[in-house]
C-alpha cells in the first residue's frame, strides 16, 4: 500500500534557527513530528569533543575480555541496567544481533519488601571500573546529563509546536527524573554465526517515554526508519547531527498526531567492521497515568492516520492506566533471566520460568 505524501527521508532541523527564525524553526519540526516522527538536529550543543571520548571509551569497553565485561552483567540488578552480551536481548521473539550497555542516572533507591515493585527499575547497578576502563562512569554521566538537557529543551519545543504551553509535558517528569541511555555495538554480519540473519535490532517503537536521541558513532549504516506506506528509508549518518525520534508516549499523548514511527537496525555488511550507537531515551514518570492532551481542534483531521508498521504496536494502552506494570512486562520480555530471577511473579504472569531462554 502506498501512502500519498509518503516521507522517503528524514528532515534536518537545525536549532540554529532559534536565533531570530523560531517561526519558522517550529514550522519545520510540526512537519517533522506529524508526518514523518523522525528527523535530524543540528546545533544541538553537545560538544563532539565529548562523544568522541564516549566513542573511545565505548570501543576499548567492547574490545575487553569477556569476564571483564561480565562484572557489570545486567543479572546483577533488578534495574534491568547494566551489560548484555551478544544475542541475549529479543524483540518480537527473535534474537538481536548486538552487544551493549545499558545505564542511567543513580536515583539510590534500594528496594524493600512492601514498596512497589517498579521501583525496582531504579536500583543501584553495576559500572565497569576505573580499572578496567579509565574514565568510562564520568563519561558517560557527563553525557547522559547534557542528552537529558537537550531531550527537555526539544520537549518544551514539541508543545509548542502543538500549539501549547512550552511546559506541558512538565507534569510527566519528577524532580529527580531518571533517564536511560546504552552503547550498542552491532558486529558486521561476518563476525557472528551466519545462520542468526542481519537483525541488530528487529523493527520494534521506542516504548519507554517520549523522545529518543540517538548519535550514530560511525559511518556505518544500518539504522532505518519504515515511512507510512511499509518501505524502509535508511538514516544515513550525518556529521555534527543526532537523529530524534517520537516514542509510544508522546504518540499516546496526541492520540496518534505524532506518530512514534517504526525502525530497525541491520548489522553491517561482511568486511566493514561493526557499527557502534549511542541512544539516548527521556523517560517519564512511572507514578502518574497518562491523559491525553487536549490539543486545538485544527489538528483533529490528521490523528487519522494509515501507518503500516512491522511493529506489533503493543504497550499503547498501558500509558493510560498501568505504565508501570507496561515497562516493567516489556523488560522482562527482553531480559528473561533477569526478570524472573528479580520479578517471579509477574514473569510468570507472561509465561517466562527458570527454563525459559532467549
Amino acid at each position: 500500500m502506498t501512502v500519498e505524501n509518503d516521507f522517503d527521508s528524514l528532515p534536518i532541523i537545525d536549532l540554529e534557527l532559534l536565533n531570530g527564525k523560531q517561526e519558522l524553526l517550529l514550522e519545520q519540526l510540526q512537519h517533522a513530528l506529524f508526518h514523518v516522527g523522525f528527523f535530524y538536529v543540528k546545533n544541538h550543543g553537545i560538544p563532539q569533543e565529548l562523544f568522541d571520548r564516549a566513542t573511545r571509551l565505548a570501543i576499548d569497553f567492547f574490545d575487553l575480555p569477556q569476564e571483564i565485561k561480565d562484572k557489570s552483567d545486567k543479572i546483577h540488578s533488578r534495574s534491568f541496567l547494566g551489560y548484555s552480551k551478544q544475542g541475549y536481548e529479543t524483540t518480537n521473539g527473535k534474537k538481536d544481533n548486538r552487544e551493549q550497555f545499558d545505564f542511567g542516572n543513580s536515583l539510590g533507591i534500594e528496594v524493600k519488601p512492601g514498596m512497589p515493585e517498579y521501583l525496582g527499575l531504579y536500583s543501584p547497578f553495576p559500572w565497569p571500573s576505573d580499572e578496567d576502563v579509565f574514565g568510562f562512569k564520568d563519561t558517560f554521566s557527563e553525557l547522559l546529563d547534557q542528552y537529558n538537557i537537550l531531550g527537555r529543551r526539544l520537549v518544551r519545543m514539541v508543545a509548542q509546536s502543538l500549539e501549547l504551553p512550552s511546559d506541558a509535558f512538565d507534569q510527566y517528569f519528577e524532580p529527580n527524573q531518571q533517564n536511560r541511555a546504552k552503547i550498542v555495538k552491532y558486529p558486521a554480519v561476518d563476525e557472528f554465526d551466519s545462520s542468526k540473519g542481519n537483525q541488530g535490532v528487529g523493527p520494534h517503537k521506542d516504548v519507554y517515554g517520549l523522545l529518543t536521541l540517538l548519535y550514530q558513532a560511525n559511518d556505518l549504516p544500518g539504522l532505518q526508519v519504515q515511512n507510512h506506506s511499509g518501505e524502509w528509508i535508511d538514516a544515513t549518518p550525518i556529521s555534527g547531527t543526532l537523529v530524534v525520534n517520537i516514542a509510544v508516549g508522546l504518540e499516546t499523548l496526541t492520540s496518534g498526531l505524532m506518530p512514534a514511527t517504526t525502525h530497525r537496525v541491520l548489522n553491517p555488511p561482511p568486511g566493514m567492521g561493526p557499527r557502534y550507537s549511542i541512544p539516548f531515551f527521556l523517560s517519564v514518570r512511572l507514578d502518574k497515568p497518562f491523559e491525553v492532551l487536549d490539543l486545538p481542534k485544527k489538528f483533529d483531521s490528521l490523528k487519522s492516520k494509515v501507518v503500516v508498521s512491522d511493529s506489533d504496536g503493543q504497550f499503547k494502552e498501558f500509558f493510560l492506566n498501568k505504565l508501570n506494570l507496561s515497562v516493567l512486562y516489556a523488560r522482562i520480555r527482553s531480559f528473561p533471566d533477569v526478570g524472573y530471577r528479580y520479578y517471579t511473579k509477574l514473569a510468570k504472569e507472561i509465561g517466562i520460568d527458570e527454563n525459559t531462554r532467549i
